[in-house]
Formats: structure tokens, sequence, C-alpha cells
């Protein structure tokens, strides 16, 4: 058996992708997983036979001793490269927010936002504590708001005040902040000013002001109005890493073909649709391990499928152990657990 021109050891009933594997022979994957069965649909694993001109699936194929395969080919490239732009156009999210990038000391902060609008006090301040406080109050002096997707929507959320109230007003004069290694980045696109402000749990205007004192109500208030636009995964994510090692780029989408859901659960689970590429591996991690366990479920077809709780469920019915398995194979930041 021949892969890009390397004899390798042929291993009856082993998959393509194994027997590449096997051989120190890179062949990328997305909806496979190690493990689980091999589903063949997500494009990115193919490979040519160059006797036939024929396009496989690697991870769902089984081998045989006579093929003659290639998976960089020019055909191959282009299908895997289609396959991952397909999937970025209804991949209307931002890897890392907006604010998080413009911030001089690279505060998390939809994650602070978000304990903040939970009115969990002690996390809040001990995230905050970790990146110093160094801008000031007026908008020319906060870098973070000025790229606030909220600013058309009623104006940007009080980042910089609430950031403050919980460094107790200790600023620092400068901070190092570490440059981004990734080289990819998807943004929010192609959504419309209306279905963002759907996002924010407070659909209101901004009542901040400079010289408004803020305490933990109003901070609660201008927390529940950020619109989370960034992944809760961004430095753990197939689909970005693929994206950036292969090159591809996110189009400029108008829509998105798919509604966009988010939904939460027991034990700090997060469910966000616009980051789910159906793979299902959530779905096929559970399906092999039968029990009278709860868990993720495909609903809908073509434009309305999508990933959710059985029918008659919620995301709450999954226990803890079934939540950090739905995580552990999630391929993007679609699922997240953030406590627990």
């Amino acid at each position: 058996m021949t892969i890009n021109g390397q004899q390798v050891e042929f291993i009856e009933g082993a998959t393509i992708l194994s027997i590449a594997t096997a051989a120190g022979i890179y062949i990328p994957t997305l909806c496979y997983k190690v493990g689980l069965h091999p589903a063949g649909g997500c494009g990115v694993c193919v490979v040519e036979d160059l006797d036939t001109g024929k396009i496989m699936p690697s991870c769902a194929t089984v081998a045989i001793d006579s093929l003659n395969l290639d998976s960089n080919s020019d055909k191959v490239t282009a299908i895997r490269n289609s396959a991952l732009e397909l999937l970025l156009s209804d991949h209307p999210a931002d890897c890392e927010a907006p604010c998080r990038m413009a911030c001089p000391s690279g505060l998390p902060v939809q994650k602070m936002l978000g304990l903040v609008a939970e009115r969990d006090w002690e996390d809040a301040k001990n995230l905050a504590l970790q990146y110093p406080f160094v801008c000031g109050d007026s908008l020319c002096q906060t870098p973070c708001e000025k790229v606030c997707r909220r600013s058309k929507l009623g104006g940007p959320v009080a980042i910089c005040a609430i950031h403050r109230m919980l460094c107790d007003d200790v600023a620092v004069d400068s901070v190092k902040k570490e440059p981004s290694t990734h080289k990819f980045r998807s943004r929010m696109k192609g959504l419309s000013d209306e279905l963002m402000l759907e996002m924010a749990d407070e659909k209101g205007l901004r009542i901040y002001s400079c010289s408004t004192p803020i305490d933990k109500e109003l901070a609660v208030y201008e927390a529940r109005r950020c619109l989370q636009c960034g992944c809760g995964r961004p430095d753990d994510c197939e689909l970005r890493d693929l994206c950036g090692s292969l090159g591809v780029k996110q189009g400029n989408a108008t829509g998105t073909t798919r509604a966009i859901v988010r939904e939460s659960g027991a034990f700090g689970f997060k469910f966000n649709s616009s980051r789910c590429i159906l793979c299902g591996r959530c779905v096929r991690e559970m399906q092999q391990h039968p029990s009278d366990k709860i868990g993720p479920a495909y609903h809908g077809r073509g434009f309305d499928a999508r990933i959710g709780p059985p029918l008659g469920r919620t995301w709450d019915d999954m226990d803890q152990e079934t939540v950090n398995a739905c995580v552990a194979v999630c391929p993007t930041g679609a699922m997240v657990a953030e406590k627990g």
C-alpha cells in the first residue's frame, strides 16, 4: 500500500487513516475522534486514489493493500479547504471577543462579566485581580469599550468601571500583554443588529457614566448587557487550529442559515449553536456507552439540524460525568463546562 509515494505497512481490516497514522503520515481530521465510530462526514480527512481518481474519507474507509493514495493532492486540498470554508460560512462566532483583544492586560472580559451577572463576586474579583486595571474613565481611555459590539446597540458595556470596582480602584501604570500566537480568528459576521441584541440578557441602554458611582446592582445590569461574543475555549478548538494550519480564511457571509441557540445546564454546562459544526461526536460518545444517562441528540434535518437534549429533556438532566464527556469530545467551543 502506498500513501504520498511512501510504501506503508498494510494492516488487514484497518482504515486508511489508522494505517497512515501508524506510518507517521499526518492526515487532518475533524469529525473523527479516536475511540468513536467514524462518521466520515466533515470532508477534512479525504484522500485521493491516484489510480481511479476516487475521493474517499480516510477515517471510514477500510484499506486495500493495492491502494495508491495521495492525502495532499490538488483535488484533496481543494475539497478539504472547501469543507472548512463551508463550516465557517455558518460559524458567526468570535474566537476572541473584541474587548479582550483590545484590553491592555488581556482580561477575559466576558468571563468576568458572566461571573458578575451571576453575582459570583468572589470568583469575579479573583479573576479581575489577575489582570491589572490600567485604564481610565473616559471612553478614549477604555480601548475595550471602544470596540464593544454593544456600542451601536445602546452604548458599550461599562467594562472598565466594573473591572476597576472589582480591583478596589487599584490601578497600575502599565502591564505586559502576551501576544496571540493563533494564525486564525473567526469573527461574528453577517448578523443583524436585532439578532445580536437578542444575545444579551439585558437589552436596555447603558446607564453608567463617568460621573455615576458604580455599585453591585449597576454592575450586574451592565454585565447582563454583554453579548458574550467570544469563545469559552479559544485555545482549545480543533476547527481554529485546522484553519490556521491550512491557511483557510473565513468568508464574508451576509447571513446565517441556522438559528443561534444559547442554552445552559447543570455543572456550568453551556451550549452555543453558532459554534457547533454538527460533527456528532457528543452524540456518538453517548451512543457508544449505552446506559440510562441522558445525552445529546440530533434534532431536525438540513438547515434546521441541530444538537440538543433528547425530546422532553433539558441540558439540566445530564449528570456531571456526561457533561465532562461531551465537552471533552467537542472539537470547538460549542460545549463548555465552566464549573465542576
